[in-house]
């Protein structure tokens, strides 16, 4: 009985003495303001932009923040070349760099800018439709993975000065 009790009063200890502390905070410092997000492209039909609004949407405001002078933009530029390997008579590859100019600004003026890029590649065959999806496929990939950096980026930024929403 009196062993049953030691043990789990050390088991107990152990587990409030856990030295654990996360690296990242999921909190956002811009909390209580949202942030508007403003992403522009050159690309008239590219689903690029709204996918890339969505998902810094989704990872850098919340539903019960007030309205704020904050501002994310972004500009999204593709490029599509040729990386001269083919892999049989019929197909090619290309690569697909997308690159992401930011500047975030708040009421008295920019606080970070900056330039984000990505690359993927992807096989261009006879098949229309394959080379569309497959493009599409890769595009959508490569806007996740720099959303998901940029929104970190702004999520862990550091100021000098105080920020003014």
């Amino acid at each position: 009985m009196k062993i049953k009790k030691l043990i789990t009063i050390f088991i107990i200890c152990f587990l409030n003495s856990c030295a654990y502390k996360p690296l990242y905070k999921n909190t956002n410092t811009f909390y209580p303001h949202n942030i508007k997000i403003i992403i522009k492209s050159k690309g008239k039909y590219e689903n690029n932009a709204s996918i890339m609004k969505l998902l810094l949407d989704e990872k850098l405001n919340s539903k019960n923040s007030k309205d704020s002078n904050l501002k994310l933009i972004v500009s999204i530029n593709r490029n599509v070349s040729s990386m001269g390997i083919n892999k049989d008579l019929s197909s090619d590859a290309l690569m697909l760099v997308i690159e992401a100019n930011y500047v975030f600004l708040d009421k008295t003026g920019k606080l970070s800018s900056g330039k984000l890029r990505n690359t993927g590649n992807f096989n261009y065959t006879t098949n229309n439709y394959a080379n569309i999806v497959s493009m599409e496929d890769t595009s959508k990939k490569i806007i996740k993975s720099l959303s998901s950096d940029l929104a970190d980026l702004i999520l862990s930024l550091s100021v000098k000065r105080k920020i003014t929403p």
